[in-house]
């Protein structure tokens, strides 16, 4: 018997009750259980969630370790999840997960704010030769030689009630992140290598947790450099009405229209609903539903002010000149991975090399991207520097 992860003894006697999940589905027991989530310290934490035919992810599960005992939270059946949301802000309390950054996502929901602060034990994990992206499962076993069991990952995480294999299986998520923490971050100390850790805790963090506005949503893309100023303000427009439709209506982007559809309008700058119906490809239906609306937003995107228009991005460099620089890197970044004893794609991900490379070529005075300050600053990023200058 291996108290809450079933394979490491724990500090304190714990009886056979302590050993079963509690689960949370009313809000007095909710409350009793933040208030010891608060005296602990630090928990672990796990989600499981819906998101396939909405634009919101639906939350079915939430699971808490403390030192004591696994908690099942049930927000289904719950009518005011606030206490734990002031768990997952307060910075008193550490936050424990395995490759956090969707369950950040989804939690921020609740929190409005960054849940904080975290420790990851995949990113902990990476610094100490466990491989780039180590499942929770694979690292149990490294770290504590057990199996952990076959994954509950497919199951219907909203249907009640929850079945017995669900319940072991989501307790079991959460059962071993506090001994797992506590193991990493005693070897990450030993190798001078925690604060790095916590650089990227605090990046996945912020990058998890980005609140970016409607109108941002076009500047996912590539290629931007190819539009004009006023097809850019088309763009963004038609890109922040199909955001907030998909946000108000809780469906996916896609349901609302493709990104090709939006893309084309931005092409052809349909004026009228019969400019709309003659282009390729246009259904009637789509016509009939958003015709007005969209025809709309290509007229008055049409007539604004130049000067509420986005600017046009500077056009990148050449591609192959940065792939070819690009290469003449990556044999950098190898010896120090090696040397560091770090998978390569922790080092450096190409797309930082990519955007190191075009920020040199560019002429930029301060050419590192952020993903390569830090402590990569020191490990690699200012050797690349070198070597592109050379």
């Amino acid at each position: 018997m291996l108290r809450f992860c079933p394979l490491v003894a724990a500090p304190v006697a714990v009886s056979e009750d302590d050993m079963k999940p509690r689960y949370v589905a009313d809000d007095a027991t909710l409350r009793k259980a933040c208030a010891s989530f608060k005296r602990s310290g630090a928990i672990g934490v796990d989600t499981e969630f819906v998101r396939v035919r909405t634009y919101f992810p639906m939350l079915g599960l939430i699971q808490v370790s403390d030192k004591r005992r696994t908690w099942l939270i049930d927000p289904l059946a719950l009518s005011d999840l606030s206490p734990f949301a002031a768990v997952l802000t307060d910075r008193s309390v550490l936050k424990v997960m395995h490759s956090c950054s969707e369950d950040l996502e989804v939690l921020s929901y609740l929190t409005g704010d960054p849940p904080g602060p975290i420790f990851d034990t995949q990113i902990a994990a990476s610094f100490l030769g466990h491989g780039f992206q180590s499942g929770y499962q694979q690292l149990s076993k490294e770290l504590f030689g057990a199996e952990m069991g076959k994954s509950e990952t497919r199951s219907d995480w909203l249907r009640r009630p929850l079945s017995e294999n669900q319940i072991r299986y989501a307790a079991m998520d959460v059962a071993c992140l506090l001994p797992m923490q506590r193991e990493l971050s005693k070897q990450l100390r030993k190798l001078g290598r925690l604060s790095w850790a916590e650089e990227e805790f605090t990046r996945m963090r912020r990058d998890s947790t980005r609140d970016y506005e409607p109108e941002e949503y076009y500047l996912r893309f590539g290629g931007l450099w190819q539009y004009d100023r006023r097809e850019l303000g088309l763009m963004r427009d038609l890109f922040a009405w199909r955001e907030r439709r998909a946000m108000t209506r809780d469906l996916p982007r896609s349901f609302i229209t493709q990104d090709a559809t939006l893309r084309a309008l931005v092409k052809h700058k349909p004026l009228t609903m019969r400019d709309l119906s003659d282009m390729e490809g246009i259904k009637p239906s789509f016509v009939r539903r958003y015709g007005r609306t969209l025809t709309r937003i290509v007229r008055e995107a049409m007539k604004a002010p130049e000067e509420t228009l986005p600017e046009t991005p500077q056009r990148p460099p050449n591609p192959r000149k940065v792939g070819r620089m690009v290469e003449k890197l990556r044999p950098i970044v190898a010896e120090t991975a090696e040397s560091l004893g770090l998978p390569p794609e922790l080092v450096a991900r190409k797309r930082s090399i990519i955007d190191l490379t075009e920020n040199v070529l560019r002429g930029q005075e301060n050419p590192l991207p952020d993903e390569l300050s830090g402590w990569r600053k020191g490990a690699i990023g200012d050797k690349l520097l070198q070597a592109l200058k050379k």
